[in-house]
C-alpha cells in the first residue's frame, strides 16, 4: 500500500515567512538601537577624554602661574607703559562669547644667578640649558614686607621683568639680550633695576588659551587654542595653534584677596560672603588682570575657577543635549565662582558653534594660586 505524504501548504509557509520575518526585523530594530547608543556612548567618551586632557594642560599652567614673579612682570612690548607689571594670569572676559585666559611663570629648573654686568650683557654663575631666543625672566626678591598678621613671616615680592638672548655663551657665563621691540629696549628700562648679585634668571614660561570664534567656519570646529607666547604681543607672532577640537566656552571666575586694598575690602554679595574675599566673574576680571592692574603687596588672587565645554564633532540620533550648561549664578553675575553665560537652549540660531543635534559636556574645577594668593 502507498503511503500518502503531505507538504507544507502555501497558508503555512505565508505565516511562517510572516513570523520569520517580524523576528528578522525585531532583532535588527534591536541591534540599530544598541548601534546607535553604542556610537553615542563612544562620542561621549571621546568629548570626556578630550575635557580631560585639556582640563590636566590647563589646571597645570594654572598652578604655576606666578612663580618667581608674584607681583608680575614688566614687558618692553607694553607700548607706553613698559614699566607697568602684567598680572602673572590674565583673564580677557565675554558676556557673550568664550573668555580667553593667559598663565605666566618662571621654570625654576633652568636657572642662573647674576654676579654682575651691564645691560644688555650680564655675567652669571652658569649659563646651561640656555640658548639664543629663548625668553627668560630677570627676578629680584624682597623680603622686607611684613606679614598680614603680627608677628607673622614677611611676605617675599618679585621684581621681574621679560628678555630674550641674543646670543649666550658657557665659558665665562654670559648672557645679551635683544634691544629690539617687543622683546627689549634700547636702555632695557622695563626692568627697574640694572643687573647685580642676588638676582635670577630663569627660563620664562607663557601659556594663553582660547577658543577661535573668529570666523562661522571656525566657531563650528570650536578650536582650543594654544599661544607658547601667552598672547602677549597681540599679533599673529603669537602663534596660536590648536590642541583640540569641538569646544564650545571657556568660563572664568577669580577669588581676590583684597584687604589692603585703599578703603578695605568691600563684600560684593559673592558666594563666600567674605568681606576680604570676593569672586569676581564678570568683567572685572579683564580689568583686574590687564597690564597696569597692580594690587597691594600683600593682596593677591587666591583661586580660579575655570569651566570648559566641548560637543562631539557630528550629529547624534535620540540623545542630544537640549541646552548649554548654566555657567552663572543669576542672582549675582559678575561675583560668582562660575561665570557669567548662562544657558542657552540648543540649536541656538545664527550660533555657527551651538547647531546640530550634538552631545554636550563640560567641567568645571577650581586651581589654587598658590604662587599668588595671600591671607588664606
Amino acid at each position: 500500500m502507498r503511503r500518502s505524504e503531505r507538504g507544507f501548504t502555501l497558508i503555512e509557509l505565508m505565516v511562517a515567512l510572516v513570523v520569520s520575518s517580524l523576528l528578522v526585523g525585531m532583532i535588527l530594530a534591536i541591534f540599530n538601537r544598541m548601534s546607535i547608543a553604542y556610537r553615542g556612548q563612544q562620542q561621549i567618551a571621546g568629548v570626556q577624554q578630550v575635557l580631560a586632557a585639556a582640563r590636566a594642560t590647563i589646571e597645570l599652567d594654572a598652578k604655576q602661574a606666578g612663580l618667581e614673579l608674584s607681583q608680575g612682570f614688566r614687558y618692553a612690548g607694553d607700548a607706553g607703559t613698559p614699566t607697568v607689571p602684567r598680572s602673572a594670569v590674565r583673564v580677557t572676559d565675554s558676556a557673550v562669547g568664550p573668555d580667553s585666559i593667559a598663565f605666566y611663570y618662571a621654570d625654576p629648573t633652568i636657572q642662573a644667578a647674576v654676579t654682575g654686568g651691564a645691560f644688555p650683557t650680564v655675567t652669571l654663575d652658569q649659563a646651561t640649558g640656555f640658548a639664543i631666543g629663548d625668553l627668560v625672566v630677570l627676578s629680584k626678591v624682597d623680603t622686607t614686607t611684613t606679614g598680614i598678621n603680627a608677628g607673622e613671616a614677611n611676605i617675599a615680592t618679585y621684581e621681574a621683568c621679560l628678555l630674550r638672548i641674543t646670543a649666550v655663551q658657557l665659558s665665562p657665563a654670559q648672557m645679551t639680550f635683544d634691544i629690539n621691540a617687543p622683546w627689549g629696549r634700547p636702555t632695557e628700562n622695563h626692568c627697574n633695576a640694572a643687573p647685580a648679585a642676588g638676582m635670577m634668571i630663569y627660563k620664562f614660561v607663557a601659556r594663553a588659551y582660547r577658543i577661535d570664534t573668529s570666523t562661522p567656519a571656525q566657531a563650528a570646529l570650536g578650536p582650543l587654542q594654544l599661544s607658547p607666547f601667552g598672547g602677549l604681543t597681540g599679533t599673529a607672532a603669537d602663534a596660536w595653534t590648536p590642541l583640540a577640537y569641538g569646544f564650545t566656552d571657556i568660563q572664568t571666575a577669580l577669588q581676590l584677596y583684597d584687604k589692603f586694598e585703599p578703603g578695605g575690602g568691600t563684600d560684593t554679595a559673592d558666594p563666600d560672603v567674605d568681606p576680604d574675599r570676593e569672586w569676581y566673574s564678570g568683567n572685572d576680571q579683564t580689568l583686574l588682570t590687564q597690564p597696569g592692574a597692580t594690587l597691594q603687596p600683600r593682596d593677591g588672587f587666591l583661586q580660579m575657577s575655570i569651566s570648559l565645554v566641548a560637543r562631539t564633532d557630528r550629529d547624534v540620533e535620540g540623545i542630544s543635549t537640549a541646552a548649554t550648561p548654566a555657567l552663572i549664578d543669576a542672582a549675582r553675575p559678575n561675583n560668582n565662582s562660575l561665570g557669567n553665560h548662562p544657558s542657552v537652549t540648543l540649536p541656538a540660531a545664527g550660533d555657527p558653534a551651538l547647531q546640530g543635534s550634538r552631545i554636550y559636556r563640560y567641567t568645571t574645577f577650581v586651581v589654587d594660586l598658590r604662587n599668588l594668593g595671600v591671607g588664606r
